[in-house]
């Protein structure tokens, strides 16, 4: 069968004008808009995207610093007032109770700016935040200092602490670092305010000094320290800040006030521990004051320089941002419109490749190897179809050959290995079936000897022989079980359970060691006998293999919701959790036996009766040792009890119903074990009672066949 051509792609005949090579028309399609975006678009666009959030971070930050600036202004300014109101100077106090309320109304805006949506992402925010921290102490530290409960120098330095936290976390954040003078902008703000806090702390020590009438030891040395970091904090303010800025902070610093406070510096500085400053506390407080308002001017002047500066960054980067954005949107189009056409010029042929291989998958090799085995003299079916890419010469008309071969070739070893399967399975069920006829006959003729046999010796050896030939029959019926066949042993008549677990366990080679307590009463429907006790069988020849030698295995049944279950339990040493999963796979029959180990053989046979007989059989852990093999029966395969037998024989005789010993034997070993049951017992006692069970087994299947014979014989 042929696939008709399909319709040749547009242009065909003519040379193509584009490259004719897949790789070359991939590169043309990656390559050029690829290298193209990633270095104009990739290094542009994500170094302006940084600029830009690093400036717009700056900007934030420097209306979030500027704002706790203004606290830190109201807290040193109530720092003075409370120095001099610890050191004696009781006029301070009106002035202090205005400077708390202008504190506490600074306190309350950063708070609320913090709040706000806009700040809570702000850098810097989680910092100052925490810094506000120390403030809780502030309304203990007033009423200490106006009850004269707290020294100069406890007031001194909780104010100092509070607000060297809130510069600290003001200027620790890492912005501006996109643009260098941003960044000089950032770090001359922040060495005006460490220059401002500086004198601020000067401004409390003199005026404590002040106010007490002379210095202390400690205060001295504060003193001269603050004063020299105060200088210090103004050189690097000159070496960072822009002319204008220093200019403004020359103009401060040549001030009257600022002369003033130098002239009572250079006062308090040659005074000394013990010497009695004559110096007005107030004057001194007016005059500094008056001079870090002055230093605060320049700070909102350079605060807003570089809020200035960050913004006009951010427009430039914004902009920047746009141009590389139209930038952008032109190589994409660029490159969606080479890639369409790119993408057409191997799309069409691929698809002419990918419907011919659907074709051949879907539809013509099932088609082949359905014909194969319908029909045993069917040769592999040869793969002919014409596709328009054979005009071609470039990669896909290669391509297109290359498939044809795999196509025709999947297609002759899918027939040959279906004829190989089907071959060997009839091989095997062949002999499976010879087997069993051979097996057949050799069991009659040991049958006829047993019976004709009056020596103990030479019948225990003939029970031996019976013993190896059923098992012999229960492999060939393994075989026939595994290639899908079903074995001739049938019964129309139902069966007790525990005669069917006997003849189980009458099938396998340790059959001494197996135990059968207590199995309730049920009936098993006839056609599914043999194969029940088959799956049993297997498993607890299984559960023998795998246990220790001496070790016994237990059969127990139960009838349960119209279902019957068997419980099959060794006392080896178990499996692990991922081989009872691998092993539950095989009873479930979702493996092939054809790719597993010989030694499994017995899981798969299992498997493939369960499926058939729809039972449910899987593995588990015991509760001590060992491992349990569950069977349930499901109703379908159990009989009614007054289904067991019709009341009369062909010949009219009354017919026997089937001896219901599971409740007797139930009874017998509801608290039986092993070793009570084999008290008293030597091996010959126990040897000849197996052989005269094994007696009775068979001749109850011989008078059964009997039975049957003659009720065929009495059909009309």
């Amino acid at each position: 069968m042929t696939v008709p051509p399909a319709s040749p792609p547009a242009g065909t005949g003519r040379r193509p004008r584009w490259p004719r090579t897949i790789r070359a028309r991939l590169t043309v399609l990656l390559a050029v808009p690829t290298v193209l975006m990633i270095c104009l678009a990739g290094a542009g666009a994500a170094a302006q995207l940084r600029a830009r959030a690093d400036v717009y971070a700056a900007a934030r930050h420097v209306d979030l610093l500027l704002s706790a600036q203004d606290l830190v202004h109201s807290l040193q300014r109530e720092r003075g007032l409370t120095a001099g109101l610890v050191g004696g100077e009781k006029r301070f106090q009106p002035d202090l109770a205005v400077q708390r309320r202008v504190t506490d109304k600074a306190w309350t805006a950063l708070d609320a700016l913090l709040s706000t949506p806009a700040a809570r992402g702000a850098p810097g925010a989680a910092d100052l935040r925490a810094a506000l921290g120390r403030l809780a102490a502030l309304t203990a530290t007033r009423a200490a200092a106006d009850t004269g409960n707290a020294t100069g120098q406890e007031c001194f330095a909780y104010f100092t602490a509070a607000i060297g936290a809130i510069i600290d976390a003001s200027f620790s954040v890492d912005v501006g670092r996109s643009d260098p003078a941003l960044l000089r902008g950032l770090q001359a703000l922040e060495a005006l305010s460490r220059a401002k806090e500086a004198t601020g702390q000067e401004r409390a020590t003199v005026t404590g000094a002040f106010a007490a009438g002379s210095f202390s030891t400690e205060e001295y040395v504060r003193f001269l320290e603050t004063r020299a970091a105060k200088v210090a904090a103004f050189d690097r303010f000159r070496r960072l800040a822009t002319q204008k800025e220093i200019a403004a902070l020359s103009r401060v610093q040549q001030d009257v006030p600022a002369t003033t406070t130098a002239t009572m510096e250079l006062k308090a500085i040659a005074g000394s521990r013990g010497q009695q400053l004559h110096l007005s506390s107030r004057s001194w407080y007016a005059a500094i004051t008056a001079y870090i308002d002055g230093l605060r001017g320049v700070q909102r002047a350079v605060g807003d320089d570089v809020r200035a500066l960050a913004a006009s960054l951010t427009d430039r980067a914004t902009h920047r941002l746009a141009a590389f954005g139209v930038l952008v949107t032109a190589l994409l189009a660029g490159a969606v419109v080479l890639g369409v056409a790119t993408s057409r010029s191997i799309l069409r042929p691929l698809r002419q490749l990918i419907g011919d291989a659907h074709e051949v998958a879907e539809r013509r090799l099932p088609e082949a190897v359905a014909r194969v085995q319908a029909d045993d003299g069917a040769e592999p079916a040869q793969l002919t179809f014409d596709s328009p890419l054979d005009s071609r010469d470039d990669e896909f008309a290669e391509v297109a050959g290359a498939l044809r071969n795999v196509h025709a070739t999947a297609v002759r070893l899918a027939a040959e290995q279906t004829q190989l399967r089907r071959n060997t399975a009839e091989s095997l069920a062949n002999l499976g079936h010879r087997n069993q006829t051979l097996l057949r006959r050799q069991l009659g003729f040991i049958s006829a000897l047993e019976r004709e046999e009056s020596d103990p010796d030479a019948l225990a050896c003939l029970f031996e022989l019976d013993h190896l030939a059923t098992r012999m029959r229960r492999n060939a019926e393994s075989l026939l079980v595994l290639v899908g066949e079903h074995g001739p042993r049938r019964s129309s008549e139902p069966v007790a359970v525990g005669d069917v677990l006997r003849s189980a366990v009458a099938e396998v080679e340790d059959y001494r060691r197996v135990m059968l307590c207590r199995i309730d009463d049920a009936l098993v429907r006839g056609a599914v006998v043999a194969e029940v006790a088959h799956l049993v069988a297997e498993l607890v020849e299984n559960a023998l293999a795998f246990s220790p030698p001496g070790a016994q295995v237990e059969i127990q049944g139960r009838a349960d919701a119209g279902e019957y279950h068997v419980a099959i339990i060794d006392q080896g040493v178990g499996m692990s959790a991922d081989e009872l999963a691998k092993a539950n796979a095989r009873l479930r029959g979702e493996r092939s036996f054809l790719v597993a180990p010989t030694r499994y053989l017995g899981h798969y046979v299992v498997g493939r009766l369960a499926e058939r007989l729809g039972v449910r059989v899987w593995l588990h852990e015991s509760p001590l040792s060992g491992v349990t093999a569950r069977v349930v029966l499901p109703e379908g395969l159990l009989a009614a009890e007054q289904d067991a037998a019709p009341a009369t024989t062909a010949n009219g005789l009354v017919r026997r119903k089937p001896r219901r010993r599971g409740r007797r034997r139930a009874e017998e070993f509801a608290h039986c074990g092993p070793a009570e049951q084999a008290a008293g017992r030597s091996p010959e006692r126990v040897r000849t009672m197996l052989n005269t069970f094994r007696a009775g087994v068979r001749e109850g299947e011989r008078q059964a066949a009997r039975e049957r014979e003659e009720e065929d014989s009495a059909c009309p």
